[in-house]
């Protein structure tokens, strides 16, 4: 990108008169700097070293001691902003993959092929900015940022229920919640339609169980009839998870905690949907010299 370009696209100033006239990349992580690279310098204290690996570039947030006067120094006031400024221009017309909470995670925890990128802070945008050959995902609430965006789309799937929180998918086992199979069939359908590598060796930490004893000491999975269900959220997913748990736990029971209900805990229960907190789990209690 041409800096004349860099600079008016992200209204920046231009603090001297460099030799250079482009960038080939950007990039936050001093790691990852190399010759022609736009620097994002939020700590200044790492400017030396992106010169001296070969940046053409350096983005800062306020007046900076300019160290090499042939590159660019170009101050801005908000670094986000910046980089999704460059984003949205290098991708006006690529095609933007909209998903929901659920599918993201799975594509996420499944995900093998590194021209994925889900776009969820600065570090992933920088990350697209930089592929050429690239599948961008966001969440569908964001819809209207893009024009050229596309839904995932279900497909029909074989998937068994094997117990609350395990499913089969071709003959092999998953941790998938079976309630997640619409969720799941767009996310094969993404990776499968696109050619993309994906793994079934995956969690994601909604619906996950944690077996605990009656102490609410966590014990070997399924070593125990009480589990606590981690990672739920009062969202638009809740409901569908909720009568999930309860169709498929009609003779256990089961109790839904909140924050202000953290003493149900201390009652009988099989299974404990935990919703919006995390449970303080206590320790196990180290065996002594002569115990059993």
């Amino acid at each position: 990108m041409k800096i004349e370009t860099l600079v008016n696209l992200i209204d920046g100033e231009l603090l001297n008169r460099p030799f250079i006239s482009e960038v080939v990349n950007f990039t936050k992580d001093i790691d990852k700097v190399s010759r022609g690279s736009c620097f994002f310098a939020e700590d200044e204290s790492l400017i030396p070293f992106a010169i001296k690996n070969g940046a053409y570039a350096i983005i800062v947030s306020k007046d900076t001691k300019i160290l090499d006067k042939e590159i660019a120094w170009i101050k801005v006031d908000d670094f986000k902003k910046a980089i999704f400024k460059i984003f949205k221009y290098e991708n006006l017309k690529h095609k933007i993959y909209l998903a929901d909470k659920i599918t993201l995670k799975l594509i996420k925890a499944m995900n093998l092929d590194k021209k994925v990128v889900i776009l969820e802070n600065e570090e992933d945008f920088l990350k697209a900015i930089n592929l050429t050959n690239k599948f961008l995902l966001m969440d569908n609430k964001k819809k209207n940022i893009f024009p050229n965006k596309e839904e995932l789309k279900s497909i029909s799937i074989e998937l068994e229920m094997i117990n609350l929180f395990k499913s089969r998918y071709k003959k092999e086992e998953i941790n998938l919640p079976f309630v997640y199979k619409n969720s799941f069939s767009k996310a094969i359908n993404f990776f499968e339609s696109n050619n993309l590598k994906y793994t079934l060796e995956f969690e994601i930490d909604r619906f996950k169980p944690v077996f605990v004893d009656s102490f609410l000491r966590e014990v070997e999975y399924g070593s125990s009839d009480r589990v606590l269900i981690t990672g739920i959220q009062n969202d638009e997913i809740f409901f569908d998870e909720l009568n999930y748990l309860i169709e498929n736990t009609k003779h256990a029971k089961t109790i839904v905690v909140d924050k202000n209900r953290e003493e149900l805990l201390t009652h009988r229960f099989n299974f404990a949907m935990i919703v919006g907190f995390d449970v303080k789990l206590n320790e196990k209690e180290e065996k002594g010299l002569f115990d059993d």
